[in-house]
């Protein structure tokens, strides 16, 4: 029985961040997007709108919860998404999603308290679990070494946590990173139900499901009122990452008010600058053609890194083909482990995330996270044959 456990984050955001533009590697380390799936163009025009129609406003304080017009612009978003309920005064937006996780953990949870998460589960989650004092409780992916990962283990879920009563259970319920897995509809009513029912509050961080070849399915809490589940996401793997916006829909009113209090006395407010643009940006229609053309992107890539992982791994690496997004989860051959191949990798130019980070008890240590989203995609090919090379003579040796 799997029984929550005090522990230190595997890996640290900000020396994975520290690498992410380091020259002269073939980076499929760190999950970010390459320069060329930014829409510059658009969001040019997006911010020379916002200068011409918002002026002066645009380099003042403004209200902590964040722009009112892009609030709505959201809520609306998340309406036609199935979240009936969605209002701009529900929402907060964020300096990215890892601050919306971050005040969440802050306002729910205390130095030896318990936090359920999937696992695997983000790296940086890990480390925000971490830093609060808090106890882990990992529940283990569905179908994680066979043929595909429906995501988080619902029948695990079901009896662990009732059982040891968690504070709150964070999942990324589509593609989740590192996994790629997307939990179904019916996955995701009966996950917000199994959380009702034992009393703790689900956080779904939602941030990457916008890249589901599909699009974005209804998530959590268009089955939910509010209390039960929060929500986070933010723009980061969308639009971009440097805009730094991100959203939170805490949940209950009392939940709202702590979040907006907490995230005031860190920053009084997120950027007003890249608020006013992105608001621009989606007012002027720019954001579903872009994800249209995004995702057209990320297949191809996928597609072009799976066929040469494929021809150049050993044919028992392990890997399965994610329903959207830019990240590969590869099991390593039976026998070999990250610690055989990062130090002859890194020699050769190329860089990846081991498995071990994504778990806290630092197992999946015979797991690696492939980003196909940064480098060109006659880097990917090279990296990735460079890195099967080195696996493939492992297997030999």
């Amino acid at each position: 029985m799997q029984e929550p456990f005090h522990f230190s984050a595997p890996a640290r955001l900000v020396d994975f961040m520290r690498q992410a533009d380091r020259p002269g590697l073939i980076n499929l380390a760190a999950g970010v997007p390459g320069f060329d799936a930014l829409p510059l163009d658009a969001l040019r025009e997006a911010t020379n709108e916002a200068f011409a129609t918002d002026g002066a406003a645009l380099f003042a304080y403004h209200h902590p919860e964040g722009d009112h017009e892009l609030r709505a612009l959201l809520a609306e978003n998340l309406v036609l998404r199935g979240v009936a309920d969605a209002r701009a005064d529900r929402l907060i937006l964020t300096s990215g999603c890892s601050q919306a996780l971050h005040g969440m953990l802050s306002i729910l949870v205390r130095p030896g308290d318990t936090v359920a998460c999937e696992a695997p589960a983000y790296y940086g989650l890990l480390e925000l679990i971490a830093a609060a004092g808090a106890r882990v409780l990992p529940i283990p992916q569905a179908g994680l070494h066979g043929p595909h990962s429906a995501g988080i283990d619902l029948d695990a879920a079901a009896e662990l946590l009732p059982r040891w009563k968690p504070k709150c259970l964070v999942v990324c319920t589509s593609l989740s990173n590192p996994s790629g897995a997307t939990l179904s509809e019916s996955g995701r009513i009966r996950l917000v139900e199994i959380c009702r029912s034992a009393g703790v509050r689900l956080i779904e961080d939602d941030i990457y499901s916008e890249l589901l070849d599909a699009g974005a399915p209804k998530p959590c809490r268009a089955f939910d009122d509010g209390s039960t589940v929060s929500f986070v996401t933010s723009f980061s793997k969308t639009v971009s990452p440097g805009l730094r916006v991100g959203y939170c829909i805490p949940g209950t009113p009392e939940l709202h008010d702590a979040f907006a209090a907490h995230k005031t006395q860190q920053d009084i407010h997120s950027g007003v600058l890249t608020e006013a643009v992105l608001r621009r940006f989606i007012a002027r229609g720019a954001l579903a053609p872009h994800l249209a053309w995004l995702r057209e992107r990320n297949l191809r890539r996928r597609t072009l890194a799976l066929d040469t992982i494929r021809r150049a791994f050993p044919a028992a690496a392990g890997m399965e083909a994610p329903a959207g997004g830019y990240m590969l989860w590869v099991e390593l051959p039976k026998g070999i482990e990250v610690c055989d191949i990062r130090e002859r990798a890194q020699k050769a130019g190329v860089v990846f995330a081991a498995g071990n980070v994504f778990f806290a008890d630092g197992s999946g240590g015979g797991f690696v996270r492939l980003n196909c989203a940064k480098v060109s995609e006659a880097e990917l090919v090279r990296g990735l044959e460079l890195l099967g090379g080195i696996v493939g003579e492992i297997v030999r040796s």
